[in-house]
């Protein structure tokens, strides 16, 4: 089937028996995986190197555990959104690993409706992770449905209300995306400030007072209702994150009268 779904966690691998209970040591599992092969300040993962090392394959076997996961024990706020946005990042990763990616998430049809896991019974794709789970089953860009029904029992699992700073944390394996950080659920809150203030101190966000304008990345665009619904309410959110200085000053001052315009978005995988 041309739309089948590529289930990351259901082929015939051994299953690990973890020690710790499974979201722990899949935290361990990615927290290693992360100190090994991902930059964090330029934002670019050593596919190929990953693809042959034993520390992918102890993750890939951990990643079974996913399947009789209690999804209730994800309740507490902070351990959710850690728990889904380092699933989501690392299921990215993983998807092009096995998809045996070589250049962008696009050359493979529909990556983000097809790629997924198996979790606490459920699949879940990457879209059902982002937009489902974490933006609160809002629809993603340029669709006309909600990722889950009105009787989808993934429903009940959705996190609200919605934090916008998850889009600074997601990387959806594109140049265009943020770095890779990883998340701890005690920290998470200053975590997502962390992210946002980088990102939005980044060339992602460029203010040029000489042309009036405000030049920034796509997702603002993409996700406009999460940061407020129009361009002001955008840069307010901007202005919340920006460094001190001139730039900052005369953003404050032009809030708004300035042009919002938006960059081009590099889907070129984030590797070396």
């Amino acid at each position: 089937m041309i739309f089948s779904p590529i289930i990351l966690n259901a082929e015939s691998l051994p299953k690990t028996l973890a020690d710790e209970p499974i979201d722990i040591a899949l935290t361990l599992s990615l927290a290693a995986l992360k100190a090994q092969f991902i930059d964090p300040e330029r934002g670019v993962v050593r596919y190929d190197a990953i693809h042959t090392s034993e520390k992918f394959e102890e993750y890939k076997a951990l990643t079974k555990g996913l399947q009789s996961f209690d999804l209730e024990s994800l309740r507490d706020r902070g351990k959710g959104l850690a728990f889904w946005i380092n699933i989501y990042n690392a299921a990215v990763i993983h998807g092009v690993i096995e998809l045996r990616l070589k250049h962008s998430v696009k050359d493979f049809f529909r990556f983000f409706d097809r790629v997924a896991y198996e979790i606490g019974g459920y699949r879940f794709s990457l879209n059902d992770m982002e937009h489902g789970i974490l933006r609160g089953n809002r629809r993603p860009p340029y669709r006309l449905l909600r990722p889950f029904g009105k009787k989808d029992p993934r429903g009940k699992f959705t996190i609200l209300p919605i934090d916008p700073r998850i889009h600074f944390a997601l990387v959806c394996g594109a140049r265009s995306c943020p770095p890779i950080g990883f998340y701890e659920q005690d920290q998470i809150d200053y975590q997502l400030q962390l992210a946002a203030m980088s990102f939005i101190n980044s060339p992602q966000v460029r203010i040029l007072p000489e042309k009036n304008t405000l030049l920034i990345s796509m997702i603002f665009k993409w996700y406009k209702t999460d940061f407020g619904g129009d361009d002001r309410a955008m840069v307010d959110t901007i202005l919340n994150f920006l460094d001190e200085g001139e730039k900052k000053n005369f953003l404050g001052k032009n809030r708004n009268r300035v042009r919002v315009k938006y960059q081009p978005y590099d889907w070129n995988l984030n590797q070396e």
